[in-house]
């Protein structure tokens, strides 16, 4: 969809304060990880950086899918309020926890913790776009939602090179996890995540037992239906979880190793010009994607997901001449960011897909778990090699993920064969 697509989006009634608030709540996205890493390695070293940052981003993994089955189950707006308050106390103790220089497990607790408590922005949005927009505005408010996440992380990085350069990295912790708290209460007080609460409930009474009468006249007992729960974690959403773990690895091995490599040459400024240099190519990857996307029933979007996968890999085998002058990552930055957009947002695509109505909240928050689960192991990899080997090996090894990806990838377009028409058709009677 083009401009205009955009233009009825955000003219249609609540779409900007939900966007505003969005934003606002998703600030620590592009600001976490880089500050983690730094906050932290200046006091305990790069390993236990690496340590931390998993840490904070296997907690996401961990209670992501609960959350969003509390979403699902009706109960969005008080799981985004509660767990708000829960985090910024996590965030606050962290840091305190690292100033003091305790035992450095304290230190990868508390960044479980903040990774744990993260209110379920994606899960509520995610789920709500299909219950409030016409048919054909969904895909430009998953598209959206792509663009976000890459702003934030071309202006995140930058945020916090600020408060890296002023010497006080814990600060941006606590300034954008106090903004979060804002935005996350702003975005449960707002109708239509209320709305979409009480249609969850609703729904899921519903599903609990209304009483059949269907069997009534023809010798049937008059019963409480039983409630039909259709299986998540089917073969293909195994497989393309699979595929999102190990093509997050290898951001969250590049996320980690950009900023530690730059770090140790005393240039910290110039590791967040590189990641933001990479955010600038995801942004300009989803609007080339979003504008010249072939036809789904031309190339069936796992197919899609396949040949973007295949292309980014190839690219990823670049990334290791980076250490190379900094003109050169700041390049190789932007074409992994352009090429690997695409593949992020077929993710979302399949996600939307495979899973049914009533568990998409659920569907999201795995999505979200194994790209967490991915981007802790990348961190974690990232800060032993850091240690351990030379950079130029360092930055080449997480291609190795990406290979991973698209073997996971070309096993899913075999189990999908011939079935993605009903794939079509069912994502469009959801949306209807």
């Amino acid at each position: 969809m083009g401009e205009s697509g955009y233009r009825a989006f955000f003219h249609t009634k609540h779409v900007p304060q939900l966007a505003l608030s969005m934003v606002l709540a998703r600030l620590p996205v592009g600001v976490v990880t880089i500050v983690l890493v730094l906050f932290v390695s200046t006091r305990y070293g790069a390993t236990i950086a690496g340590l931390c940052t998993a840490g904070f981003t296997i907690g996401m993994a961990c209670l992501a899918p609960v959350f969003g089955k509390f979403v699902d189950k009706g109960y969005g707006p008080v799981t985004l309020r509660i767990l708000a308050v829960v985090e910024m106390v996590s965030v606050l103790a962290l840091v305190a926890l690292v100033l003091a220089q305790t035992h450095f497990m304290l230190a990868v607790v508390a960044s479980f913790c903040c990774g744990a408590f993260m209110p379920p922005i994606a899960g509520v949005t995610r789920s709500l776009w299909p219950s409030m927009l016409e048919m054909e505005m969904i895909a430009t408010a998953y598209n959206f939602e792509v663009l976000v996440i890459d702003v934030l992380y071309v202006t995140g990085p930058l945020l916090a090179s600020v408060f890296v350069a002023i010497g006080a990295p814990e600060a941006g912790l606590i300034a954008t996890t106090a903004g979060s708290l804002v935005g996350t209460f702003v975005l449960a007080s707002l109708e239509p995540v209320k709305n979409h609460a009480q249609r969850n409930r609703a729904r899921r009474a519903q599903m609990a037992g209304t009483p059949d009468t269907s069997t009534e006249g023809n010798g049937g007992a008059n019963k409480a239906a039983e409630p039909t729960r259709v299986p998540l974690l089917t073969l293909a959403v195994i497989l393309l979880l699979l595929a999102a773990l190990m093509r997050l690895m290898f951001s969250g091995w590049l996320e980690t190793i950009i900023p530690l490599f730059y770090s140790d040459a005393g240039q910290a400024a110039l590791g967040s010009i590189a990641i933001s240099a990479w955010s600038v190519g995801s942004v300009l990857g989803v609007v080339l994607f979003h504008r010249f996307q072939p036809n789904p029933r031309t190339i069936a979007p796992v197919k899609q997901m396949a040949l973007f996968t295949g292309v980014f890999m190839v690219v990823s085998l670049l990334s290791g001449l980076g250490v190379n002058g900094f003109a050169v990552m700041c390049v190789l930055m932007l074409l992994v960011g352009a090429f690997g957009a695409p593949v992020d947002n077929l993710h979302y695509q399949l996600a939307s897909t495979l899973a049914p109505q009533e568990r998409q909240a659920e569907m999201f928050s795995w999505l979200n778990t194994a790209s967490n689960v991915g981007i802790a192991g990348g961190a974690f990899f990232a800060g032993l090699c850091a240690d351990y080997v030379d950079y130029g090996i360092a930055f080449f090894l997480p291609s190795s993920c990406l290979v991973l990806s698209f073997a996971f990838t070309a096993i899913l377009v075999a189990v999908c064969s011939g079935h993605t028409p009903r794939m079509i058709r069912r994502r469009g009677a959801s949306h209807a």
